[in-house]
């Protein structure tokens, strides 16, 4: 089956994912479910996502033919990962485990997959993305967390509504691909995720940081890194962006821009 993307665009919601979710067996396979506002975003770990009217991208797309979070969510940055390197290819974007995009230490991007159960199990999953596109420097810096706007990064106002029917685009060739072969999702997926090979900081479940050399990532998604010899597996936790992670020799963190 080869899912459509249907647009459905809404004025104001608590949030895309909320939406979505309660009205998940009305709404079709594939539907995206956009909002010009948010009054109630939020982000992993119930984390609050910044949502003026107008400004940035909001969306929830219905999947009920994946189950696995997990896939949802690699769907969904390689999606935005496209959108956002098409739109400004001068500028270096990449995927930090396990669902952020960030340029260089700023994030960008945050993707919040959420499946919904029936009396029958798991019926589907949500994938929420929120992208930050025309935020300017005063909304960035009230953030409480390193992050990025395209308009920070380029100073220039942007088109959400036609950026959204580019993501929708590119939502729907990953959607495909996952139904043709899910090992070809994942393997690219996996070959541009930002952190293999590299010396990053995890803060796991239980909030202790460890400072860990990443060899690979599982097929189930988990972090394999070693720390003093040992090899460890993180499913959960959030990985931090270190000067020791970036190559500060040819990225303008300020911009994101390679030279």
């Amino acid at each position: 089956m080869r899912p459509e993307i249907n647009v459905l665009e809404l004025e104001s919601v608590d949030s895309t994912n909320t939406y979505a979710k309660n009205n998940f067996d009305e709404l079709p396979d594939g539907t995206l479910v956009v909002a010009e506002e948010q009054t109630a975003g939020r982000g992993r770990l119930e984390r609050k996502w910044i949502s003026p009217a107008g400004k940035n991208i909001y969306a929830s797309l219905v999947m009920k033919n994946i189950t696995n979070p997990f896939y949802a969510t690699i769907v969904s940055s390689l999606a935005v990962l496209d959108l956002l390197g098409n739109t400004e290819p001068r500028i270096e974007f990449f995927i930090k485990w396990p669902n952020d995009i960030y340029t260089a230490d700023r994030k960008i991007s945050g993707i919040l997959c959420e499946y919904t159960v029936g009396t029958g199990g798991v019926k589907g999953v949500i994938a929420g993305v929120g992208i930050n596109i025309n935020l300017d420097r005063a909304e960035i810096r009230a953030i409480d967390q390193p992050a990025a706007s395209l308009k920070y990064l380029t100073g220039r106002d942007y088109n959400v509504k036609k950026l959204v029917e580019e993501l929708a685009y590119s939502l729907k060739r990953y959607y495909i691909i996952y139904s043709n072969s899910p090992e070809e999702l994942f393997a690219e997926w996996k070959q541009r995720n930002f952190v293999i090979g590299r010396r990053i900081e995890v803060v796991d479940a239980a909030g202790s940081v460890k400072r860990v050399f990443v060899k690979d990532i599982a097929g189930n998604g988990e972090l394999l890194a070693e720390m003093n010899g040992s090899l460890f597996r993180f499913s959960c936790g959030d990985v931090r962006i270190t000067r020791e992670s970036l190559d500060f020799q040819r990225l303008d963190v300020s911009r994101g821009v390679f030279s």
